[in-house]
């Protein structure tokens, strides 16, 4: 049974807090009264710290506490029954504690926090440990909405509608996307749990090597007579989570001015054997500073294309490249293991020429 409580937000004596005046919190999961009250006021006052910490939260819908986080997201976005969003894949090993998702009101779209609801507990918890965490968690949720709540302030016509690509992937472009809305919640909340670094250097490294085994299995798949399309698919897949980890892990290192050199010792260490894996992760986090820098500054949604591109370097660098020529894809793959820019560079060229 679900029991919906209302947030009126009051404003400090300068009004300078930058709340809605009002979000709904639904706590749809079976906890006994008390507990539920406890739960609201716990989402009180984690709002209240975030906009006192100086995040900007007028775009925040509401917050629901459920036992399933993707499903109660679905059903905020009224999805078809069966149709999810473009997002990373599942591990087995992962349990998803938190998403932010744009939900449509009237004519313009908020942003709604869904929380696990044995994250939410956490934050009703004597141990320090748990408590960190859950803090961690709502704050990068909140940052989330404020992040979003600006690229939707600035470009109202990528929600609600098939994102307009051009000749880029729009699989690769949204994941590109999803770097930088990564990074950006991360570097603004890792002030709330600076542990989750060493998460975040464990996750890149592990996807890192697991896309490499991807682009291996899925190209010596159509070696074999698989479909090219699919090889497509999941390569892009496998190296666009892969960069959204990456975010993940930059952003907190900026967040936290620290740098991988010194601070995230698996990334080093694995980029380490691979220089011209490290190049690019170099370049990204360029970039993603860089697009923090001018946040405020955007004029299209080209800013994201340096991100694009650089995922598609990499999945070059990893045996596939491709290229749009009117309505078809030309897609070349390659199973050198040398792993070099030349094969990168070979890759890109190929796929470019005519009649490829």
């Amino acid at each position: 049974m679900s029991s919906i409580y209302f947030l009126n937000f009051h404003q400090d004596d300068g009004g300078t807090l930058l709340l809605p005046p009002q979000c709904e919190v639904k706590i749809a999961c079976r906890e006994l009264e008390g507990v539920q009250q406890a739960l609201f006021s716990a989402i009180e006052e984690s709002l209240y710290a975030l906009a006192l910490s100086g995040m900007d939260l007028r775009a925040l819908d509401g917050v629901t506490i459920a036992l399933d986080t993707r499903q109660a997201a679905c059903a905020l976005q009224d999805l078809p029954d069966g149709l999810t969003p473009l997002e990373m894949t599942d591990h087995p090993e992962v349990m998803e504690l938190a998403r932010t998702v744009a939900v449509k009101r009237g004519d313009d779209f908020r942003f709604h926090i869904v929380l696990r609801s044995g994250l939410a507990l956490m934050a009703l918890s004597s141990e320090r440990a748990q408590q960190a965490l859950a803090c961690g968690c709502i704050a990068h949720e909140g940052a989330h909405v404020e992040h979003e709540g600006h690229l939707y302030r600035t470009f109202p016509e990528m929600y609600g509608r098939a994102l307009e690509c051009g000749n880029r992937s729009r699989q690769t472009f949204l994941k590109a996307l999803d770097v930088w809305s990564e990074y950006a919640a991360c570097r603004s909340s890792a002030q709330f749990r600076p542990e989750a670094l060493e998460d975040f250097d464990g996750v890149f490294c592990r996807a890192l090597v697991e896309s490499r085994c991807e682009a291996e299995k899925w190209i010596a798949n159509y070696r074999d007579g698989g479909q090219a399309v699919e090889a497509f698919r999941e390569i892009q897949q496998a190296f666009g989570d892969t960069f959204i980890c990456a975010g993940y892990l930059l952003g907190h290192l900026h967040g936290l001015e620290l740098r991988i050199a010194s601070d995230a010792p698996g990334t080093r260490h694995l980029l380490s054997e691979n220089p011209y894996e490290g190049e690019l992760i170099t370049k990204l986090g360029r970039v993603l500073n860089g697009l923090w820098l001018s946040e405020f500054a955007w004029s299209s949604l080209d800013v994201f294309a340096p991100i694009y591109d650089l995922i598609c370097e990499l999945m070059a660098l990893h045996g596939m490249a491709f290229a749009r020529h009117g309505d078809e894809w030309r897609v070349i793959l390659s199973d050198d293991e040398r792993k070099t820019p030349a094969l990168k560079d070979f890759l890109m060229s190929k796929a470019k020429e005519p009649g490829s």
